[in-house]
């Protein structure tokens, strides 16, 4: 018998671990397998083209501007720009990705995280521009201004559809979610930032942690719950949280995400986790870490992790860990680094 997230006891199903799940590969190769699953990255065949089409001044002296820039042919993408006013041109800049949490996130898009409320650290868009970031809030696909309906289907029917679809082409919803925060990144530097770090929450965290393994323009990533390891969700948990994890291959190729994300030091990941949060259990956070300081440790790396644990919270961002998140990304983003 195994345990289920609420620690019910689960019958196996017919679908056993692969003996051996996952290989011990070298990390190079783990990046090579990974790389070649989750897709092709090929320069971009549009220019990035972005413009500004709305400023709106916020409390605490925030800009925000509304910003659409194209991602590929035909496919623009709306975003936040928040910046204090006077805010250097090359000051840091943040990628500040959504989350993912059902119908609501779904249609508040890139408004999830940055509505102007200084006391909630859930809006982590705008308290990062409060802090002196220049960040860029886009909107995913499926959510807010890029949501699309499907039929009689909606909300996470759309989005198992167009996984459905990109599968089927050899992609993913994490190739795409890739392919597009690293436009993001690109819209970023054209606004100015020459250090960037990039944040999320839930879903928003693990789009966060692939981008940061798969682009290195990525200095530092803050992760906010959401740790997924394929080997524990699949075969102890039987949980599933959104559909980001799921790159076609993975478990054939002997890879799972701990190893994947522990290609990315010595770039630093900010790991935040709630004690309660039956979504992220504790296990698979802490595959993160073993595999990022074993890989740091047996070669040299400097110290590349760090992690934030809320004992008595569930699935959210509280004061003290975006505290401590921004403190990390001032040292990580800082010109010394």
């Amino acid at each position: 018998m195994i345990r289920g997230s609420h620690g019910e006891e689960i019958p196996e199903t017919f679908i056993g671990k692969p003996e051996g799940y996952p290989a011990d590969l070298p990390p190079a190769e783990v990046k090579k397998r990974f790389l070649r699953l989750l897709g092709p990255f090929e320069k971009p065949e549009v220019p990035l083209n972005l413009r500004v089409t709305d400023e709106t001044p916020l409390p605490g002296g925030v800009v925000r501007q509304r910003v659409v820039y194209d991602v590929a042919r035909g496919e623009s993408v709306p975003a936040y720009h928040l910046f204090l006013k006077g805010l250097p041109r090359e000051a840091p800049g943040v990628l500040a990705i959504h989350g993912h949490g059902g119908e609501a996130s779904m249609i508040a898009g890139k408004n999830h995280q940055t509505e102007p409320k200084p006391d909630d650290p859930v809006q982590h868009a705008y308290r990062a521009a409060l802090a002196g970031y220049r960040v860029l809030a886009p909107d995913a696909l499926l959510f807010g201004e890029r949501r699309r309906l499907w039929g009689y289907s909606q909300f996470f029917w759309d989005e198992i559809i167009v996984q459905a679809e990109l599968t089927g082409r050899g992609l993913s919803l994490a190739w795409k979610s890739v392919w597009d925060n690293s436009r993001a990144i690109e819209a970023l530097e054209f606004l100015g930032a020459r250090a960037i770090g990039a944040m999320g929450l839930s879903g928003g965290s693990t789009q966060t942690y692939i981008l940061t393994a798969a682009n290195p323009k990525v200095r530092a990533g803050v992760c906010f719950q959401s740790f997924a390891t394929l080997r524990h969700q699949f075969y102890q948990y039987k949980l599933a949280h959104c559909l980001y994890h799921y790159v076609p291959g993975m478990v054939a190729a002997g890879i799972d995400w701990d190893q994947v994300v522990a290609t990315a030091a010595p770039r630093r990941l900010f790991l935040g986790r709630g004690g309660k949060d039956e979504g992220s259990p504790a296990v698979m956070c802490e595959a993160f870490v073993a595999a990022i300081e074993r890989r740091c440790r047996e070669e040299g790396l400097p110290p590349s992790v760090e992690t934030f644990v809320e004992p008595d919270q569930g699935h959210t961002i509280t004061e003290p860990m975006l505290a401590s998140a921004l403190r990390f990304l001032s040292e990580s983003l800082s010109p010394e680094k």
